[in-house]
């Protein structure tokens, strides 16, 4: 690491620091009247505190705002040459690693297949990606974040059971503060999601919410009253194991009818490829040129824009399922946001109407009357952004 501006943090042991700086963090670009209202602290006490952070180098004026009647006040962020942080994203079938900085702009970025890779494999691209960025970081790297899929000990920084991966109860935080001494954090590829999208994306107005990934798998990230909800276990949000259907098909943790296994892009997959066997027409059949093996979540939305009545049918389904459970969720937590996130995304043009149309119907009008229901547009940058202000957040 080569000309490392030096930051002190001593500042922050006060909490109003640490207040204020997270505000800006996530907040930012903001004014300090905002600072002020927000925090509920005085005028002068924030202007003291946002002087000592720019001393420090931890923040910078960036821009003049608009004028609400008087004089256009100077917008404060987080000044980007502060600190760089490391984040690794261990996923079904890649491990992508990101430099960013002080403000979550990415530096630099790699990507590595992790398909069929046994766990030492693994730990061994993950360790080549951290040693390589920490030689390339400009400034202090007070930490590293690693996501993973599946349930974590978020506290001690254990990946309890990764299915895509086949990892049980890997001790990651141990194994990555080992080699390199650099405090390391470890969360749920859905909760990295969910604090992405809270702070930064389209729950940034809310105190209330529940993020439902559907991807390969499902799972629900839930904010309540502004912070993370985790359950007595660490195991809160396991919304794709709930059951929607007792006479459904065997989900990947034991039990049948789970929503994951009605809902997500796997299930999606074994239900083209089910009814393909089964005699349906579909064009997908000739996009992977006979050979099913080849059947992914991309191709079945390819067929149902160029018109597949099957692949319609289907997404159709899984939009019906989707719209039970975020029905569900509406009537257990009575949220301002549902904000839906993953893969499935890329279906909403064919999903949207079917599901609104459950949700309306199941959900009770006390709760659904008062609740917004989106899209995400953040993708994997909410994964991106939610684990770098993990990793800042209890830092600074």
């Amino acid at each position: 690491m080569q000309n490392i501006m030096p930051v002190s943090y001593k500042l922050l042991k006060g909490m109003n620091e640490s207040l204020v700086l997270n505000i800006i963090r996530q907040r930012g670009p903001i004014s300090r009247v905002d600072i002020a209202r927000l925090t509920g602290l005085t005028q002068p006490t924030v202007t003291n505190i946002t002087n000592k952070l720019m001393e420090s180098n931890l923040i910078m004026e960036y821009m003049m705002g608009e004028s609400s009647g008087g004089r256009r006040p100077v917008l404060l962020k987080m000044n980007p040459e502060s600190l760089n942080v490391i984040v690794i994203h261990i996923s079904s079938n890649k491990l992508s690693a990101y430099l960013t900085d002080g403000d979550i702009n990415v530096i630099k970025q790699d990507t590595g297949k992790i398909k069929n890779l046994n766990k030492e494999q693994i730990i061994d691209m993950m360790h080549e990606y951290i040693a390589r960025y920490q030689n390339e970081a400009k400034a202090q790297l007070p930490g590293i974040g690693v996501v993973v899929h599946g349930p974590v000990k978020a506290r001690e920084g254990i990946s309890i059971f990764a299915p895509n991966i086949g990892w049980k109860n890997v001790p990651i935080k141990f194994i990555v503060e080992d080699k390199f001494h650099i405090p390391t954090f470890v969360e749920n590829d859905v909760r990295a999601m969910t604090l992405g999208e809270f702070y930064y994306g389209a729950a940034r107005d809310v105190n209330n919410m529940v993020f439902l990934k559907v991807g390969y798998g499902i799972g629900s990230g839930i904010i309540l009253d502004g912070r993370l909800y985790r359950g007595v276990g660490d195991s809160a949000g396991e919304i794709g194991h709930t059951t929607i259907d007792v006479g459904g098909p065997q989900c990947g943790c034991g039990n049948y009818g789970c929503l994951e296994a009605m809902a997500s892009e796997n299930a999606l997959v074994k239900t083209m490829v089910k009814s393909i066997k089964e005699g349906r027409d579909s064009m997908v059949f000739d996009l992977v040129g006979g050979n099913l093996e080849d059947v992914t979540p991309e191709i079945v939305y390819e067929a149902a824009a160029n018109g597949d009545i099957l692949a319609s049918r289907i997404l159709r389904q899984i939009a019906r399922y989707l719209g039970i459970a975020v029905a569900n969720a509406i009537n257990t937590f009575n949220p301002e946001l549902i904000v839906i996130g993953g893969g499935i995304t890329r279906a909403k043009s064919f999903i949207e109407e079917t599901m609104m149309e459950t949700v309306k119907c199941r959900a009770l009008e006390s709760c659904f009357q008062d609740v917004r229901i989106s899209f995400s547009a953040m993708g994997d940058e909410a994964t991106l952004k939610g684990a770098a202000d993990m990793v800042m957040a209890e830092v600074l």
